[in-house]
């Protein structure tokens, strides 16, 4: 049913539809932006980076901006970030090839005339909110305005701390984990577990544009996390948000605040962007991020451990999944209910996207 402002609003008490025939694992969307570095980790020495199963060299040049190439030369295949940046430019430690930004070669060591050609793939990156967002597919359809929202890791009105987890699964799996917030109840027991997560209602709203899935807990005993960092000792309200935008971004917003003293509340941010290493791989960027004692870094780092011990526990529970579902002898049907409505939601909508990006590719190479 169509909710306010024109969301397709789920209930948890909808029924629940069988797993869908046209979901599609390990395969990746392309014509999007995706975080491929921090922003620190680019400098005036090539970095190696795999995403999406491509090899990417970035480096920075000397104005500061980044670039980004596929990282085998044209001319034998080796890896430009095993040579050195002189001026702008990359050059293959092998053969000394040079390479400039856009992807064409500006120098062959002992020619003068360059063979007509000589490039390689260059992506289309922007440096934004301390991260590197890479389009990895058609550079001709690369929009900054569709760079997912961040801007709460620069925002002066925040204050967090994050990092880079390698994950040995598919990134579905990571985003998955992350839609469906009722595992805390049994994955982090010490952390982030409350009863009344698994019993909340759960709602999914969707607008072709953004996903979320929201449960409401009202009076309920606070998790470990925020009664010993936030001081929460009494019952509180506690509001989850999670809002999943392809191709794999999502940003979980967090309030709670004391049912007794409504005064007394804290949000938060937990920022994840999932880029695909391999189809059985993936670089987890995340950060967490908060609206109140800004300048208190010992609270910044209490609860970027914290946060992080959860992950600990997140990836031990879905590496050991992807385990499980690539040994089984057949593809799994998942059984579904209420806490999957998110899940579900986003398996469909993304297998949607992949169907038309790939009609649109066909179409361009029947065109071309």
């Amino acid at each position: 049913m169509i909710g306010p402002g024109g969301w397709d609003t789920v209930a948890a008490a909808a029924p629940v539809r069988e797993f869908e025939e046209d979901w599609s694992p390990a395969i990746f969307l392309r014509n999007y932006w995706y975080v491929a570095a921090w922003s620190e980790e680019v400098g005036r020495e090539p970095l190696q980076r795999w995403l999406l199963n491509e090899p990417v060299a970035m480096w920075r040049r000397r104005d500061g901006t980044p670039a980004a190439l596929a990282d085998r030369c044209p001319h034998r295949g080796a890896p430009l970030s095993n040579g050195r940046i002189v001026g702008d430019d990359i050059r293959c430690g092998y053969h000394g090839l040079s390479f400039c930004g856009d992807g064409s070669c500006t120098a062959v060591p002992g020619v003068e005339t360059l063979p007509a050609g000589l490039s390689t793939r260059a992506y289309p990156v922007v440096e934004r909110w301390g991260w590197i967002f890479l389009w990895m597919g058609d550079p001709a359809l690369a929009d900054e305005s569709a760079i997912p929202d961040y801007h709460w890791k620069d925002d002066p009105g925040w204050a967090g701390r994050g990092e880079t987890l390698p994950v040995a699964v598919n990134y579905e799996l990571v985003r998955d984990n992350l839609l469906d917030l009722s595992h805390a109840h049994f994955v982090h027991r010490n952390t982030l577990a409350t009863d009344a997560v698994v019993d909340a209602p759960v709602t999914t709203e969707f607008d072709g544009e953004r996903l979320r899935v929201i449960r409401d807990m009202r009076g309920i005993e606070p998790s470990p996390f925020f009664k010993r960092l936030c001081g929460f000792n009494g019952k509180v309200d506690h509001r989850q948000q999670v809002e999943f935008t392809p191709a794999a971004n999502i940003v979980i917003s967090v309030r709670v605040n004391s049912t007794e003293n409504p005064d007394h509340a804290f949000e938060n941010r937990v920022l994840n962007a999932m880029t695909p290493e391999t189809d059985r791989s993936t670089h987890y960027f995340w950060s967490l991020e908060r609206d109140s004692q800004l300048e208190d870094e010992a609270l910044t780092d209490a609860m970027f451990t914290a946060n992080r011990d959860t992950f600990f526990e997140d990836v031990a529970v879905i590496e050991a999944q992807q385990e499980m579902l690539d040994r089984a002898p057949e593809p799994a049907r998942p059984v579904r209910w209420h806490v999957d409505k998110g899940v579900d939601r986003a398996q469909r909508w993304v297998a949607k996207l992949l169907r038309e990006e790939a009609a649109q590719c066909a179409a361009a190479a029947e065109a071309g």
